[in-house]
C-alpha cells in the first residue's frame, strides 16, 4: 500500500518498516483506489505514562475519512494497535455501504 509516512523523535527498523507495510497491505482488501494513507509515528516522553509511541493512520478515500491514533509502549505494539482499529472501521463501514446498496 501506498503511504506517506512521518516521524516525530523516533528512529524506525527495518524490521518495523517492515511490520508497518505488511500491516497496511492488510488494510488494501477493504479499499477501493483511489485513496491516499497518512502515518504518523511519533515518541513522546513527556508523557503521564512514561515512554510512549503513537501511531496515527488516516486514509482518505473518495468523501470518507477514515482515523485511528493508538498509543503503546512499543512501535510494534502501536502499529498493531493503530492498524486493528483502522481494520474494524473498515470492517463496520464496508457493512454499512452493503447495506444499504
Amino acid at each position: 500500500m501506498k503511504h506517506s509516512l512521518r516521524l516525530e523523535h523516533i528512529e524506525l527498523s527495518e524490521t518495523d518498516k517492515e511490520l508497518l507495510e505488511t500491516k497496511l497491505n492488510k488494510l488494501e482488501k477493504h479499499l477501493a483506489t483511489p485513496y491516499v494513507a497518512d502515518v504518523t509515528i511519533s515518541h513522546d516522553t513527556h508523557h503521564i505514562h512514561g515512554n510512549v509511541v503513537r501511531c496515527t493512520i488516516v486514509i482518505e478515500q473518495g468523501k470518507h475519512v477514515y482515523r485511528a491514533e493508538r498509543s503503546e509502549e512499543t512501535v510494534q505494539n502501536a502499529i498493531d494497535a493503530a492498524v486493528n482499529a483502522l481494520q474494524s472501521e473498515l470492517r463496520t463501514s464496508h457493512e454499512r455501504r452493503k447495506e444499504h446498496n
